[in-house]
């Protein structure tokens, strides 16, 4: 009895362990797709907190998400951004990812941002400009993204604080409840790294399949997956030819489909088919835009060193900088550049 005990012990922690394993894993593709080129993440912000920011005004940079608390822990946010407007002034955005609900999210959220206000406190030194002296935090704009439907979840997460004299104020997150968002509509608001999570949307019925042992339903929504696979990069391969997302982009985002199809075939389908599947179309879509960028690269490679022999050859015989680029229609510092090199 005791050893078969000790087996159902092992068992429920190897199950925790993988759990913990398929989270980890969430995680790391949703901070992936956050990684994406920096028109890209601006766009994204502008969708998640309803702003306006022109990507050729603003700067975009990932900032601090590790902070240590009283009792010397470190806790970890998961994405802080930094927005630089061309006046250097700058705010701060922090976004946090949920699968399922939790009632400790605005607690920790206000952990989050009153650390990070601190630590702008002491290193910017963001009170100088004001006119007293009295110190002041600032928390980064929030949003908490859940990914997994639940009635339960609020528009708003608040949090009531109430100091000792009774002074009292409320403390707000608002809430993105992914599964509200169609891939057009995430189109539409520009928010192009979140579209492979629309196969995290079955994630529910796959639950509720497997808990009734519903292997015909199992192999529905794995014909769903593989649908929502490739219409997602599709489309995500028109906005690299609309130029609304680059390469590295675009890579990425295939990366987090294949990813994301091996988290749900392993946790669900079992079917090693639909990776295979999965990994040829992507690849099939990827290696032609590859192809297809080196072609247009040696085309300009081409041209530029074309026309640097036709520079060369006018300098050869005796023409002047400025009739050699009204000629070739080229810039003044172009002719003068292949004319340095020469001498």
């Amino acid at each position: 009895m005791d050893e078969e005990k000790h087996n159902k012990e092992l068992l429920k922690e190897q199950v925790k362990g993988n759990e913990n394993k398929d989270k980890v894993k969430l995680d790391i593709v949703l901070k992936y797709l956050f990684s994406t080129s920096e028109k890209v993440l601006i766009k994204l912000l502008n969708g998640v907190f309803n702003e306006n920011f022109n990507v050729d005004e603003v700067k975009i940079s990932v900032s601090n998400n590790e902070f240590v608390d009283s009792d010397l822990n470190i806790i970890r946010g998961d994405v802080f951004f930094n927005m630089l407007n061309q006046d250097d002034s700058k705010v701060n955005y922090h976004i946090e990812f949920q699968t399922k609900n939790d009632n400790t999210m605005v607690i920790r959220m206000f952990e989050y941002g009153f650390n990070k206000g601190k630590e702008d406190l002491n290193t910017n030194n963001q009170n100088k400009n004001t006119q007293d002296d009295m110190k002041t935090i600032y928390f980064p704009r929030q949003r908490v993204i859940f990914f997994e439907e639940n009635r339960e979840i609020e528009d708003i997460l608040k949090l009531r604080i109430i100091f000792s004299d009774n002074q009292k104020i409320i403390y707000t997150v608002p809430v993105m409840k992914y599964w509200e968002y169609t891939d057009e509509e995430l189109i539409e608001k520009k928010m192009y790294p979140l579209l492979p999570l629309q196969l995290f949307n079955l994630r529910k019925e796959l639950d509720k399949a497997q808990r009734k042992n519903d292997i015909n339903r199992i192999k529905e929504l794995s014909l769903q997956a593989r649908g929502i696979a490739s219409k997602i990069a599709k489309e995500s391969q028109e906005l690299l030819q609309e130029n609304e997302i680059l390469h590295q982009d675009f890579h990425k985002m295939l990366l987090a489909i294949q990813n994301l199809i091996e988290y749900l075939n392993r946790n669900y389908f079992k079917d090693e088919r639909i990776e295979e599947e999965v990994i040829t179309m992507t690849k099939t879509l990827y290696d032609p835009e590859v192809e297809k960028k080196g072609i247009e690269k040696g085309i300009e490679k081409g041209i530029e060193k074309g026309m640097e022999k036709a520079i060369g050859l006018m300098l050869k015989k005796g023409m002047d900088a400025e009739t050699i680029a009204e000629t070739l229609e080229v810039s003044l510092d172009e002719v003068n550049k292949v004319k340095n090199r020469k001498q």
